[in-house]
């Protein structure tokens, strides 16, 4: 059985790719995460998203796609998305549960990939940084040299890394408590492979966007809450839920951008100091 995709592109000159993270959902449609109910803030998200022209090339989803765990969650989340009927790759984050994510979809048709060969000149990488019970991540060393191996396995095409947990500082300080903890190592590693355009990750509930080394790196928001950037302590936006588009061009350069919902139904409890 293969261990990666390989995926023609709609247009010869871009990939297209929509990120999706943070869902946080339930098995129960009337729980709410922090004042908001997540599974109608995903379902919006989907049918806003779907009265655009849905011609993504790849679904990228960056984990906690579940709050409780729970089997039905994942069918939550995988019924709507094999609504675009779009090959999706997903990752953990720190609040799965592997064992049911992983069972879900692959009966829903999503088979865990962590390597895409999108069209003729890109490589999409997907890392674990899950530290099961921790809310901070780390990349294995397994993970490190699994990286290692497909950029030289690869070393013709453009190379992006979506991962869950942020390996840059965000400017929140009770988030970058939970940061990957060896960015430093990881970070290392990136600098030896020029190959390396974009890293991505979710986690930090908020758009965030600097360059690091010779990459452009961004998280995107979550489907569900967003957290107030640049807080010392725990704090809550009213931003709306969102996701972001990637563009990947075939000189290697990138277009994205951020949306989020055009009418925002969904308030948060800012009276909470923490979940």
């Amino acid at each position: 059985m293969k261990t990666y995709l390989s995926l023609p592109t709609k247009n010869n000159n871009k990939a297209k790719i929509l990120h999706i993270t943070d869902t946080h959902l339930f098995a129960d449609d009337s729980n709410s995460l922090l004042g908001i109910r997540t599974n109608a803030s995903f379902n919006a998200v989907i049918d806003e998203i779907k009265q655009y022209p849905c011609d993504f090339d790849l679904i990228v989803a960056t984990g906690d796609l579940v709050q409780d765990g729970s089997k039905n969650g994942y069918h939550r989340f995988a019924n709507s998305i094999n609504q675009f009927l779009t090959p999706c790759v997903w990752l953990l984050g720190n609040h799965d549960v592997y064992a049911n994510m992983k069972t879900v979809f692959e009966q829903q048709k999503l088979p865990e990939k962590k390597v895409v060969l999108l069209g003729d000149k890109w490589l999409i990488i997907l890392l674990n940084s899950q530290v099961e019970g921790k809310a901070f991540g780390k990349l294995s060393q397994t993970e490190l040299s699994f990286l290692s191996l497909t950029l030289e396995e690869y070393p013709d095409r453009f190379a992006m890394i979506f991962l869950h947990h942020h390996p840059v500082m965000s400017n929140c300080r009770w988030l970058d408590q939970h940061c990957l903890k060896n960015s430093e190592e990881f970070g290392e590693l990136v600098k030896q492979h020029e190959s390396i355009k974009s890293i991505a990750w979710g986690h930090i509930h908020q758009n965030f966007e600097k360059t690091w080394h010779h990459c452009r790196v961004f998280s995107t928001p979550s489907t569900c809450i967003q957290f107030k950037p640049s807080s010392d302590n725990f704090s809550l936006s009213y931003d709306a839920p969102g996701w972001r588009i990637i563009e990947l061009n075939a000189d290697g350069e990138m277009d994205t951008k951020v949306y989020s919902l055009n009418e925002n139904i969904f308030m948060p409890d800012t009276s909470q100091n923490g979940y």
